[in-house]
């Protein structure tokens, strides 16, 4: 490989990691159980978008969850008016589940539920502006277990 084709190569291999490195994540690493309508509370990091939780093939939505900071300076702030780039606790409710362990998918939407146009929109403003690039360019979601209780 000529040295030109190291380069590259190395370049992407560093892009990779700035876009891997920007997707949200969770910072609680211990298990998560839970009975049906107990509240989780997630500790994340950039989680910029909307979010939805997908858990068992349930759908939780916008509505569905409260979004906080993680600055307890901040608790009293609504969860759509929190800066993009703070870290936030997301909280849910167990859903109504038969008693297992459960794949927590958390989507981190670009725009508000069901409206693509403000997600194209959104996501087309952030190409213009090269900085952001890691937060667009890069995974949208993280996964975690839950232990349904009985």
């Amino acid at each position: 490989m000529s040295s030109v084709g190291r380069a590259h190569a190395g370049y992407a291999v560093i892009f990779f990691l700035i876009l891997a490195g920007c997707a949200p994540r969770i910072l609680q690493l211990s298990a998560i159980e839970g009975r049906p309508g107990s509240t989780v509370r997630l500790p994340m990091e950039y989680l910029v978008g909307w979010p939805r939780v997908e858990i068992g093939g349930v759908i939780l939505d916008w509505p569905q969850l409260k979004l906080r900071s993680a600055d307890p300076g901040r608790q009293d702030i609504a969860g759509e008016d929190l800066i993009w780039i703070e870290d936030k606790v997301l909280e849910f409710q167990v859903p109504d589940l038969s008693p297992g362990e459960y794949t927590v998918i958390i989507h981190d939407d670009k725009g508000p539920p069901g409206d693509p146009i403000y997600a194209f929109l959104e996501t087309t403003a952030y190409l213009v502006f090269p900085p952001v690039w890691p937060f667009v360019l890069r995974s949208n979601q993280a996964e975690m277990k839950l232990r349904v209780l009985p």
